[in-house]
C-alpha cells in the first residue's frame, strides 16, 4: 500500500476512534446530550456538564405578575445584601435537587439561600454543596396556578425547604392574594396572619407580607417600612442628593453673608 494510503488509513482510524469515544450506544454525540442522556433542546442553554440554566419559558405572562416580580425579587435582593451579605437571591434560576435527574429541577419565580454566597451561577445544584433554599415565593397567573400549587409545591416539600410563599395578583385562587406556608414534618401548615392585621410574618426572613390594592407589599419591622421597589430606591436616592445641594447651597450662601459682614465691620 503507497505511503499516502496508509496515512489516510491512519488519519481515518484515529478518527473514527475519537469519534467512538465521543458517542454514546444510542449514537447521538455526547456534546449534543443533556446530563440525563436525553437530547439536548435546541433552543435552551445549557452549561459543560449538560444541565441547562434556562427552560425557555417566560418568567412573567401578564402585567400583575410582572409588577410583582419586578417589586419582589430587587426588594429583596437589596435588603439581603444591608441584612445577610452571604446569602443568595435569584429569580427563575433553575434548581436541581439531584444529579442527573433534569425532570426533578424546578425553577421558582424567587428563592432565598442563606450561606450560600452571593456570587454569579448559571444553576442551583444542591449536590454541589449548596445549601437548600430556605424561601420560596411563586407569583400565580392564569396557567401557572395549577402547576405552582400543586407540583411545585411537593417539590419544594421533598427538597426541605422551610416556606413556601404564594401571591395571587388577581385573587382568583387565594381570596387574601398572599399565602405562606411553613414546612412541618415534611408537610407545608399555612402561616396565620399577625393578630388584627392582614400581615403575614416570615419566620426565615423575618419580613412581613401583605397585598395592599393588589400589590405585594413587604415591611421589615426591625426597620419599621416597607421594603422599596427600583423606583421608590430611586426616587428615594433623587431627593437625598437634591436635598444635599439645597444643604450645600445654603452653607455656602450663608459663610458668603457671614465674609460679607466681616468685611463691612472691617472698615
Amino acid at each position: 500500500m503507497p505511503a499516502k494510503a496508509r496515512s489516510s488509513v491512519r488519519t481515518w482510524l484515529w478518527y473514527g476512534t475519537l469519534m467512538t469515544r465521543e458517542l454514546w450506544d444510542n449514537g447521538a454525540p455526547r456534546r449534543l446530550l443533556a446530563a440525563d442522556g436525553t437530547p439536548r433542546h435546541p433552543n435552551v442553554a445549557y452549561d459543560d456538564d449538560g444541565y441547562p440554566f434556562a427552560d425557555d419559558q417566560p418568567l412573567a405572562q401578564n402585567s400583575p405578575q410582572a409588577d410583582q416580580l419586578f417589586y419582589a425579587f430587587p426588594a429583596l435582593k437589596s435588603w439581603l445584601r444591608r441584612r445577610f451579605p452571604d446569602a443568595f437571591a435569584a429569580s427563575d434560576m433553575l434548581v436541581y435537587p439531584r444529579q442527573g435527574d433534569l425532570q426533578a429541577s424546578v425553577a421558582p419565580d424567587v428563592f432565598v439561600a442563606f450561606g450560600a454566597g452571593d456570587h454569579p451561577r448559571n444553576s442551583y445544584k444542591l449536590w454541589e454543596g449548596e445549601p437548600v433554599p430556605a424561601f420560596v415565593l411563586e407569583v400565580l397567573s392564569g396557567t401557572t396556578a395549577d402547576n405552582d400549587l400543586g407540583e411545585k409545591r411537593d417539590k419544594y416539600a421533598a427538597m426541605g425547604i422551610a416556606e413556601f410563599w404564594v401571591f395571587d395578583p388577581f385573587g382568583d385562587h387565594i381570596a387574601s392574594h398572599i399565602s405562606g406556608s411553613s414546612l412541618r414534618d415534611g408537610v407545608y401548615e399555612p402561616v396565620p396572619p399577625l393578630p388584627g392585621t392582614a400581615s403575614y410574618p416570615s419566620d426565615v426572613l423575618g419580613l412581613e407580607f401583605r397585598s395592599e390594592s393588589g400589590d405585594l407589599r413587604i415591611h421589615d419591622p426591625v426597620a419599621g417600612e416597607d421594603l422599596k421597589s427600583l423606583d421608590e430606591e430611586r426616587a428615594g436616592r433623587l431627593a437625598a442628593e437634591a436635598q444635599a445641594r439645597e444643604e450645600a447651597n445654603a452653607r455656602a450662601a450663608a459663610e458668603a453673608e457671614l465674609g460679607r459682614l466681616r468685611r463691612m465691620t472691617q472698615l
